[in-house]
């Protein structure tokens, strides 16, 4: 009977064996040596079954990663894209005629267009129920404000009842937070409304109860007489 030789050719460097039963080849572990590896085949498996574990939360991780970084380089584009609208006014720096208040009021108005070109941001960065809440008080209460004098006309008292509607409908204020294009325009809609709501009437109100202006019409009234 022929002598069993050990395998020859092109031996793997180590075997790993999972059998049942590892020690079942003699003649490979004879040839291998030290370089023979045994697991037993349950526990094989239960490696297995961990490293794919282990892989599937790798995966989960590093794409967590990727979103993440994507989110803060959009965040960073945003914030690094967003200023403040000046607000300061040279032509009416020491008033209009000596009153002061409607350099004010210019101011005033100049900041709340400021507040409603970051509804966007705000939108992205604390939310959109904070951005909408937002809207729904500080800014409209600050419309509201603004209009210093009843309207002039009937259709400047139409457009009013038209942006308080706006701010007053769900869908037209998820419009006006959109941190995107639509909402780029929707906000620009409504400053371009409320500069045309009555903002020239509430300049000649307050110009009209000026101190400056009183004065004015006392020393006319003492000229003529």
């Amino acid at each position: 009977m022929p002598k069993s030789e050990p395998p020859k050719g092109n031996a793997r460097r180590a075997h790993l064996c999972a059998c049942p039963d590892p020690t079942a080849h003699p003649e490979l572990r004879a040839y291998l040596g030290r370089q023979y590896v045994a697991v037993r085949a349950t526990h094989y498996k239960v490696a297995i079954r961990a490293m794919r574990f282990a892989q599937r939360r790798i995966d989960d991780l590093t794409r967590d990663n990727v979103n993440l970084a994507k989110e803060n380089a959009r965040l960073r584009g945003t914030l690094k894209g967003r200023f403040a609208l000046n607000v300061a006014t040279p032509v009416l720096r020491n008033g209009l005629g000596d009153r002061t208040a409607v350099g004010s009021y210019r101011e005033s108005l100049g900041e709340l267009v400021n507040l409603v070109n970051e509804l966007g941001t705000r939108a992205r960065v604390a939310g959109h129920a904070n951005a909408e809440l937002f809207l729904m008080g500080p800014v409209k209460l600050d419309i509201e404000s603004l209009w210093a004098a009843p309207p002039a006309t009937e259709e400047e008292g139409q457009r009013r009842d038209d942006i308080r509607h706006r701010l007053s409908i769900a869908h037209e204020r998820e419009l006006l937070i959109r941190p995107d294009e639509i909402g780029e325009r929707c906000r620009r809609q409504l400053i371009s409304d409320v500069a045309g709501s009555g903002v020239d009437t509430s300049v000649q109100e307050l110009v009209r109860r000026s101190p400056a202006a009183r004065m004015g019409t006392v020393r006319r009234s003492d000229d003529d007489d």
